[in-house]
């Protein structure tokens, strides 16, 4: 079930803020905890120090006393209950577990049963905070060589000034990050308004793009970064061909219209005339017979239209297939012979190839160069059929006619829908509509290939269409 609420998009500059505040955050617990670790462990290696240090005076103060704990305990009592201050206290007990002495007053904050079991060698196996002090406990076992008997040594070390500066940097540091948060967004949001303004630029000057000013493009001063450069490109260059394409859009449709216009005012033309006065059943037959001519005219003029509309989508399917071309051309030529021969024109074919293409379409795009050198011929002609293999295994199939030719001046405009150059001497192509030779550039730029058109006024005019052996379908809205 979907929610009736859009989901709300989250901002960029929102998430950089957050991973530039996460980052530094992250930075820096790891640095404080690295500071904590290490002054944790080096008041751990300093306690561990002491015990040890301790552990051997007692030691030498119990094989002075020939293994007695007098001397022992003389020693402990005056290192520590001379003082308010002690640095340690200490209790020894004997090897059936009895208190034989110990620091004045350990009892009662320190009992027996809240130190470690005996070890070989002192190591703080345990914390113990008792009211405003901290300590680190120990037991270690003492053994003289004058006598069998081993002594328990329970060691407490006073570390409540160690414990309160780990502490005390520790809510420091809890204090950084409290204070240092909002600092850290503050600035994060800053960086991240600060970097995104390029895009901010680019928005403004996209919404000066317009259907009336196509024109507009990315200024390039001052400089974009080199993150934006190629986006910059390639925005201008989108916007180029759209501007190129609006621009065909519209010579397409004035094209359209000046050619829809034509027949339908001879359409309306004739049946006007009709109306006018009654007339006998052959001038109505006449004017029914020249409608029907001019619907006919539209009909072509339609499917063409729907042809090259269907042939430029990306899903237009080739049915390619290897096909003899001298097959296909021949049956073209059979085609357009009768109109040929009523100008007295002759057709030749020449040479053979293999051809990858759609047989259809290239009997199509043939049929319509060939129809259009049949129309411009000069009377009593030849025209020549080319086939061969080009290079890369691909075919080139060229049509040579011995014309009136075109003039330079029109020979780039010619692929153009609806161009027809130099109108005063006839329909082109397309049945006059201009659209003969657009299909035959459709049709071979579908397949990957390439048309050709070398044309000289009075001589003649040659036109290649070149299809690769591997077609690459080029995708639509290249």
């Amino acid at each position: 079930m979907t929610s009736k609420h859009p989901r709300r998009r989250s901002s960029i500059g929102g998430r950089l803020t957050l991973l530039y505040t996460l980052v530094v955050l992250v930075a820096m617990a790891l640095l404080a905890g690295m500071v904590m670790w290490q002054l944790a462990a080096t008041f751990a290696t300093e306690h561990q120090r002491f015990l040890q240090t301790k552990t051997a005076e007692m030691q030498t103060d119990l094989d002075d006393g020939h293994g007695l704990p007098g001397s022992l305990l003389r020693e402990i009592a005056k290192e520590t209950d001379a003082s308010d201050v002690r640095q340690y206290q200490a209790r020894v007990l004997s090897g059936a577990g009895r208190v034989l002495g110990e620091t004045q007053g350990m009892h009662a904050v320190l009992p027996p049963d809240a130190f470690p079991s005996s070890s070989s060698a002192p190591a703080v196996v345990r914390m113990l905070k008792s009211g405003r002090h901290v300590y680190a406990l120990a037991t270690t076992e003492l053994r003289s060589s004058d006598t069998s008997a081993p002594l328990h040594v329970q060691i407490a070390l006073d570390v409540t000034r160690d414990a309160s500066l780990l502490a005390e940097l520790r809510h420091a540091i809890w204090m950084a990050f409290a204070l240092l948060t909002p600092l850290l967004v503050a600035a994060g949001y800053f960086v991240a308004e600060h970097g995104l303004a390029p895009l901010k630029r680019i928005t403004n000057a996209a919404r000066e793009v317009t259907p009336k000013h196509l024109s507009a493009r990315m200024p390039t001063d001052p400089p974009w970064p080199r993150e934006l450069e190629e986006l910059v490109s390639v925005f201008n260059a989108m916007l180029a061909r759209l501007e190129e394409a609006f621009g065909r859009l519209s010579r397409f449709s004035s094209d359209l219209a000046h050619e829809l216009r034509t027949p339908l005012s001879n359409m309306r033309s004739s049946l006007d005339v009709c109306l006018l006065r009654e007339r006998s059943g052959g001038e109505y037959r006449e004017a029914l017979e020249s409608n029907l001519e001019e619907c006919g005219r539209l009909g072509a003029l339609i499917d063409n239209l729907l042809f090259l509309a269907r042939a430029e989508r990306a899903e237009a399917a080739l049915h390619l297939e290897w096909f003899a071309g001298e097959e296909v051309c021949r049956w073209v030529i059979a085609q357009q012979l009768p109109g040929a021969r009523s100008r007295g024109l002759s057709i030749q074919l020449e040479g053979t190839a293999r051809v990858h293409a759609d047989p259809v379409l290239f009997r199509q795009a043939l049929a319509n160069v060939l129809a259009n050198a049949v129309q411009h011929s000069k009377a009593s002609g030849d025209i020549r059929i080319e086939l061969r293999t080009a290079a890369g295994g691909g075919a080139e199939v060229q049509v040579v006619d011995h014309g009136i030719g075109i003039d330079p001046a029109d020979q780039p405009h010619l692929f153009d829908r609806f161009y027809q150059a130099n109108r005063s001497r006839g329909h082109a192509d397309g049945e006059g509509s201009g659209l003969g030779l657009a299909i035959v550039k459709t049709i071979v730029e579908a397949h990957g290939g390439t048309v050709i058109l070398e044309s000289r006024p009075g001589i003649g005019t040659t036109v290649a269409l070149r299809f690769p052996s591997s077609p690459q379908i080029p995708r639509s809205g290249g």
